[in-house]
């Protein structure tokens, strides 16, 4: 499993580091190239939204990849990654407005990542040993662990968003 972890830490990686060659791909130029002409090229608003929806998307197809699928998580580490990547990419290329429009999307795109993190922080707080003596330290590390994978997913993804902007 840690092998696996870090081959998707270092596919990330490569991912991120050859963005402009893997966004002018076919698929990323052919999705920017029809959403281009539309209002989320130049609305925050929508931009942002769509952006939000897309995360969420993305979470519940890594989510029931994960519990409801055998060997998930390795066919997840697999998928989601790049599936990520491409959406924000995406949403980077198509962009037309101000730096400062742009910056206000991502937040309101990564906010969904704050929700799952305050949502994670509420469950753990409010969660009771489900007999006397129970220890709650596993599910502490679980919690570390989903805090951990949030914060670095919406970094990459606001990374992502703003690497190319002018």
């Amino acid at each position: 499993m840690t092998i696996i972890l870090l081959a998707g830490i270092v596919f990330t990686i490569i991912l991120l580091t050859k963005q402009r060659e893997f966004a002018s791909a076919g698929i990323v130029t052919n999705i920017s190239d029809k959403l281009q002409r539309s209002s989320l090229s130049k609305n925050y608003l929508f931009a942002g939204a769509a952006l939000f929806a897309a995360n969420a998307a993305l979470f519940a197809i890594a989510f029931v990849i994960l519990f409801f699928i055998p060997y998930g998580s390795t066919f997840g580490l697999l998928l989601c990654i790049p599936l990520s990547l491409i959406t924000w990419l995406v949403f980077s290329e198509i962009w037309s407005g101000s730096l400062k429009d742009k910056i206000k999307m991502a937040g309101i795109g990564n906010s969904f990542f704050l929700f799952f993190i305050g949502w994670i922080m509420w469950y753990y707080t409010t969660l009771e040993p489900a007999y006397p003596g129970d220890d709650l330290f596993m599910a502490w590390i679980g919690a570390v662990i989903a805090v951990i994978g949030s914060l670095g997913a919406m970094s990459v993804s606001t990374f992502v968003l703003l690497k190319n902007s002018s």
